[in-house]
């Protein structure tokens, strides 16, 4: 019973390492590729997004955790920082949420954004990363009806360029 129990470990261990080679494949891709029709890149972001959650509903115990997304991975590959800041001071997000480098964003209703491309969750729901950000922007009571955050009846490009300012903001 021993062996088997040790095969099946090696097994989906191997499992695993081919799950997560596919996700890192999907990601380069994207990388690389950086299309410019967002329906693609939202495409590759939830087929990471599934290939992850797979590779964690089979495997519930691994050896050593996967290493997280690269650098690229917080690129919005059509957001444009700047216009996202002129968005954000726009949109008044900045009376609900404190903001670096947007003069009079200091409000305290919701969490400050000082490091948020270090989060692990878009407010506590989501993952951080592109794809479900800019969705989180568009329509934040869809995702988590209890949210504070209401829908600001923000497009898809305005969500990227604002999308693209927040993973500007590193920790302290």
């Amino acid at each position: 019973m021993e062996g088997a129990q040790k095969a099946g470990r090696i097994l989906a261990t191997v499992l695993g390492g081919l799950a997560i080679l596919a996700v890192c494949g999907v990601v380069a891709a994207w990388a690389v590729a950086r299309p410019d029709a967002d329906p693609v890149t939202a495409a590759f972001e939830r087929a990471a997004a599934r290939v992850s959650a797979l590779v964690d509903s089979v495997l519930p115990e691994r050896v050593a955790p996967a290493p997280d997304w690269t650098e690229q991975a917080m690129v919005v590959a059509d957001g444009d920082p700047r216009k996202g800041a002129a968005l954000i001071d726009r949109y008044g997000c900045g009376a609900c949420h404190t903001i670096p480098g947007i003069t009079r964003a200091q409000g305290r209703v919701g969490p400050g954004l000082t490091g948020f491309r270090d989060q692990a969750y878009v407010a506590g729901v989501l993952p951080n990363r592109p794809g479900p950000l800019v969705d989180w922007l568009q329509s934040p009571p869809r995702h988590s009806p209890q949210t504070a955050m209401p829908d600001m009846g923000i497009s898809e490009a305005q969500a990227e360029h604002i999308a693209a300012y927040l993973y500007t903001l590193e920790g302290r």
